[in-house]
């Protein structure tokens, strides 16, 4: 199973940002898929405006009720 977690690699350790996966605190080893991020990646880094402009059109009736069938989806 894969699972997500928040760390920091300096130099050769690994450092926890919040949650520590169980499997880490055993003493046994883990395996682990290291992802290297450039620059700023949190959630103050601007995107560009209009990223998507004319790639898709918001449909006249997007606010409209769902149709019957489609809801009873949803609930079943």
């Amino acid at each position: 199973m894969l699972q997500t977690y928040k760390a920091t690699l300096n130099g050769n350790q690994l450092e926890w940002n919040g949650e520590v996966p169980e499997e880490a605190k055993n003493k046994e080893s883990v395996s682990v898929i290291v992802t290297i991020l450039d620059g700023e990646t949190g959630v103050n880094a601007m995107r560009p405006f209009g990223l998507s402009a004319n790639k898709f059109v918001i449909p006249e009736d997007f606010d409209a009720p769902l149709p019957e069938d489609v809801l009873a989806d949803f609930e079943n």
